[in-house]
This record gives structure tokens, C-alpha cells and sequence, in this order.
């Protein structure tokens, strides 16, 4: 057979440069084929082709591929395929991503016409298109939802849905006495059941508290974390633990300054926080180097106020690093401000490279994701 007279490393670095659709009809080809394309040293091949983004905007759902030495080549910024059936879409008011993982998202539509109220939730592959239909969330009528996650339990090959629930959607997000409900799904299961937790909700930062605000949990090491702000505390990091099913917390960095902090993410493998600082009118960002350990925190860069164009009061979420095309390439992140734009900054001389903004919508959400083979039908 031909194949066998190429290395495997040739013949996986000559499938790692073949679209995903395309490498699922591969694999029917023949068992080598199938072999080849299943092997873990592939499948790590795929993820590290360079970071995508699924961007929800007022123009739709939409894919950005971050490895393109700009935002605007062709090619960077396609349509995935989310093909859902009539009936599934009617009296639908909004769209959201909870969460993606091993190249899967969870997708939530939200239904709410005066005589429902309850999310539609998927399981769906980006890069291939295939999807899973999951249980609905149901709501009493003036419910609603204050936060979601979603990740992977390792320990029993399953992905898991997390959210709050809220019985008015009247409150507000920080009033202490709203009555909340902690929920999870195991996909497995396929049905939702009640978590004990009596800790603080994670809370957005936006007064206008749209769907599009709230928290979603940030996954690392099969644990989601959050950002939260109660009332008589300072913020602090709450944290969901996937196998164990228990809340704790992270320590946050100890900083004599006062500031504010605006967003949590994963950069680089590690937790990343932005904060500011309304007293030195500048914009840093931190990492925890060690996951758990308090003086492991560091400040990645700090900004002062406008450097770079980016303004101190502006929150700024880090999405990734981006994949070098050279070797003597500086290092670039993406962030998401709350300009709704998309920007590439290099923070070695800390400059703007370039800024997004999809043809004057705005940038509702934007959530990495790896390209994958991986089935939502474990």
C-alpha cells in the first residue's frame, strides 16, 4: 500500500493541512486511513493548528482563525455550519455559547414568548458541523439564567452543563436575597439535577445585564472558574470542580494598589486576570504561574492610561496568544474590549497591530475553540 512507504510524521503533517469536513470522509477511506487520523499524535495536531474564535455578533454566528497574519485575509473569517431544523429555531430571542471544550460548544437558544420560558441547548462541533440536541433548561416564566459553564469530566468521559437559575428575572444580579438555584447536566445522564451550594453567584459587570453579560466559567484543568462580586466581600474566584461536583475558591492577587478587577480567563495555561486602576488610570494584567498558589501571581503588563489606544476604562478580556508564523515573531494576544472590538496586541512593545470590528455590529461574544474531530455523541 502507498502509504506505507511515507513516515507517519509525513503523512500526518500532509493530513494536519486538510480541512476537518474533509478529513471525517477521509477516514472512510480505509482502516489505515482511520488509524492515521485517530492516532492522539494527530488529533494534537489539530488543536495546535493555531486558535479560532466562534464570534457572536448582531450579523450571526461566525468563525475567526487567529493563525492568519491578519484578521481581514481571505479565508480568517468564515460561516460554520449550524444547520438546525425548522422547528427548533421558532419564537427564538437570542443566541448564546456557554462554553467550548476539546473542540466542542455548548450553544443555548433562549425561548421566552410570554407562555415559555426555557433554553434549547446543543452540543456542536464547530469544525465539522455535527451536533447534539441536549435536555432543555426550563424556567418558571420570570426566570431566568445568572450563570453557565461547561466542560469535561475526564473521570467518566462525559461533558457536564453548569448554571444558576434565578426565579424573577426582576432582581437584580447582586441583590443579596435573590433566591438561586445551581444546576448540572451530565450529557450522559441527559437530564438536569440540583446542586447543593450556598456560596456567592458569580455576577456580570455590566448594569444592563444582558444574556450576553452574564458569567460564563473559564476551564482549566477540568475545573471552571469564575469571577465573582458579592455584596460585604471583595471579588474573589469561585471555582466548580467537574469530577468532584464542589465549589471552592482561588486566591486572588495580593496587590497593595486598589483595583478593579474586570475579567477571568485562561492565557497560555494559566488563570489570567485584567484589572484597573481608577487612581493610576492604567490597565494591567496578571497570571497566576502556579494554578492555586497565591505568590505565584504575576503582572503580565501594565498599561497606562490610552497607551497603545487601549483605555484604561475599558474592560478587556485576553482571549489567546496567537500562533507565531516566524520564529523571531514577537509574541501577540487577542483581547475583546468593551468597544466591541476585537484587537491584536503585542505586549513586548506594547503596541496595537490591528482591530476588528464585523462590519459595525457588535461583538456579543467571542469564545476560542480548537478544530477537533471529536463527536458531541460520546
Amino acid at each position: 500500500m502507498m502509504l506505507d512507504l511515507l513516515p507517519r510524521e509525513i503523512l500526518f503533517e500532509i493530513l494536519s493541512r486538510l480541512p476537518v469536513k474533509f478529513l471525517r470522509r477521509v477516514k472512510c477511506v480505509c482502516k489505515a486511513l482511520l488509524c492515521l487520523i485517530s492516532d492522539p499524535i494527530f488529533t494534537n495536531m489539530l488543536a495546535s493548528r493555531g486558535p479560532k474564535f466562534l464570534i457572536l455578533s448582531s450579523s450571526g454566528l461566525q468563525s475567526l482563525d487567529c493563525s492568519k497574519a491578519s484578521f481581514t485575509v481571505q479565508g480568517a473569517l468564515t460561516n460554520p455550519d449550524f444547520h438546525l431544523p425548522r422547528d427548533e429555531i421558532i419564537n427564538i430571542s437570542s443566541i448564546e455559547i456557554e462554553g467550548s471544550c476539546n473542540g466542542l460548544a455548548c450553544v443555548a437558544l433562549k425561548i421566552n414568548d410570554n407562555k415559555e420560558n426555557y433554553r434549547k441547548l446543543f452540543l456542536w462541533n464547530p469544525s465539522t458541523g455535527i451536533y447534539k440536541k441536549l435536555p432543555d433548561l426550563v424556567l418558571n416564566l420570570t426566570g431566568d439564567v445568572r450563570m453557565w459553564g461547561f466542560g469535561y469530566d475526564s473521570s467518566i468521559n462525559d461533558y457536564k452543563v453548569v448554571c444558576a437559575t434565578i426565579a424573577s428575572s426582576g432582581r437584580h444580579c447582586r441583590d443579596p436575597d435573590s433566591d438561586f438555584r445551581y444546576r448540572i447536566l451530565a450529557t450522559k445522564t441527559n437530564s438536569w439535577r440540583e446542586l447543593a451550594y450556598v456560596g456567592c453567584v458569580p455576577q456580570c459587570r455590566n448594569a444592563r445585564c444582558s444574556s450576553y453579560d452574564l458569567p460564563q466559567g473559564t476551564l482549566l484543568n477540568g475545573t471552571l472558574h469564575w469571577l465573582i462580586d458579592c455584596y460585604q466581600r471583595w471579588p474573589g474566584i469561585s471555582t466548580f470542580d467537574l469530577t468532584e461536583e464542589q465549589f471552592s475558591e482561588l486566591p486572588m492577587p495580593n496587590d497593595e494598589t486598589l483595583l478593579h478587577f474586570w475579567t477571568l480567563s485562561v492565557l497560555d495555561g494559566c488563570i489570567c486576570l485584567v484589572s484597573s486602576s481608577h487612581r493610576d488610570r492604567c490597565v494591567e494584567l496578571w497570571t497566576m504561574k502556579e494554578y492555586g498558589v497565591e505568590s505565584s501571581w504575576q503582572k503580565l503588563f501594565k498599561l497606562a492610561e490610552n497607551f497603545g489606544e487601549i483605555n484604561y476604562r475599558y474592560s478587556l478580556r485576553p482571549l489567546c496568544f496567537t500562533t507565531k508564523l516566524r520564529a523571531d515573531q514577537d509574541d501577540e494576544v487577542v483581547l475583546l474590549n468593551n468597544k466591541d472590538e476585537l484587537i491584536r496586541f503585542k505586549p513586548k512593545d506594547r503596541s496595537t497591530l490591528e482591530r476588528l470590528n464585523i462590519c459595525g455590529y457588535r461583538i456579543a461574544q467571542a469564545i476560542p475553540y480548537e478544530e477537533s474531530l471529536a463527536s458531541p455523541n460520546i
